[in-house]
């Protein structure tokens, strides 16, 4: 038996070598091309492969003991994420490339050490997929983001009783004082792959079951929204009652941090909410 696994890894070694050499250009030039593109802000993605790897670190013991025997089931995903890869690579899509190389871990994985194994690594290897630049990608979903951040902040402010005028995605003063327009790198849609990410993150180690992971991660969604709307309406409760070229101006260009305070914040309370619930349940169902 060592001397299968001995052999098998170093099979592995090289399949991972040759994927450093053929992924080199999306190392070294795609990928932090596009992380640096200000259009994508994607400056959380430098984190995302080091959190993959802090989890194969804390879940090596499981790793290792989940060794089995090679599946010939893992080559239809490896030909498959292969493929995906070298479309990516021929043609310079880095999505594409993140796609295959993210999978190709998880089909060597499963070729050559079982289907226990590849799914212990299923975690790390989709968490690869945040590194994925989707901002620029999803311009449709963009549009939306600002018109319903926009009217749920222009709701709440009439319901304080501030006196704003909506235009579309533009937020104004009657008298003129301001003037706040909610473009593209306001629409919340970067912090919302961030937080998506986070709530991941946090949802991995914070959940004991995969279905209250799945809860919570669901909520990242609306959570990024909370945040970026309670920006949009400080930013303007600051306009109104304070100093509308602060809050334009210093405020708007800082309050990116009120959506992450806000959005994590609930992040928390929403995971200490769904642990407390699904266990009275859970003891209730045990009584009973």
């Amino acid at each position: 038996m060592f001397g299968r696994i001995d052999y098998r890894t170093i099979l592995v070694g090289v399949a991972l070598l040759a994927m450093a050499f053929g992924y080199r250009t999306m190392f070294l030039d795609h990928v932090p091309v596009a992380w640096a593109n200000p259009a994508e802000d994607m400056s959380f993605a430098w984190f995302v492969p080091i959190f993959s790897l802090y989890v194969l670190y804390r879940e090596r013991k499981g790793i290792l003991e989940s060794v089995g025997e090679p599946s010939a089931w893992g080559l239809l995903p490896l030909a498959f994420f292969l493929l995906i890869g070298f479309l990516g690579i021929r043609g310079h899509q880095v999505r594409f490339e993140i796609l295959g190389f993210a999978g190709l871990i998880f089909s060597l994985a499963w070729s050559f050490y079982g289907s226990r194994t590849a799914w212990r690594l299923a975690f790390p290897c989709a968490f690869l997929l945040f590194c994925m630049p989707l901002a620029t990608f999803l311009d449709v979903v963009t549009v939306h983001l600002r018109l319903m951040s926009v009217s749920v902040a222009y709701g709440v402010a009439k319901g304080l009783g501030l006196e704003i005028v909506r235009q579309g995605t533009m937020l104004t003063s009657p008298t003129g004082a301001f003037s706040i327009d909610v473009a593209s790198p306001c629409s919340g849609i970067r912090s919302l792959f961030a937080m998506m990410a986070l709530t991941a993150g946090y949802a991995y180690f914070n959940q004991p079951t995969w279905l209250r992971r799945g809860i919570l991660f669901a909520l990242s969604i609306p959570l990024a929204v909370i945040g970026n709307v309670i920006r949009i309406l400080t930013i303007v409760l600051i306009a109104v009652t304070c100093d509308a070229e602060f809050a334009t101006g210093f405020y708007h260009d800082y309050s990116g941090y009120v959506v992450f305070i806000v959005a994590v914040s609930l992040m928390v309370a929403c995971g200490g909410a769904i642990n407390f619930f699904s266990d009275r349940m859970m003891r209730k169902w045990q009584r009973n």
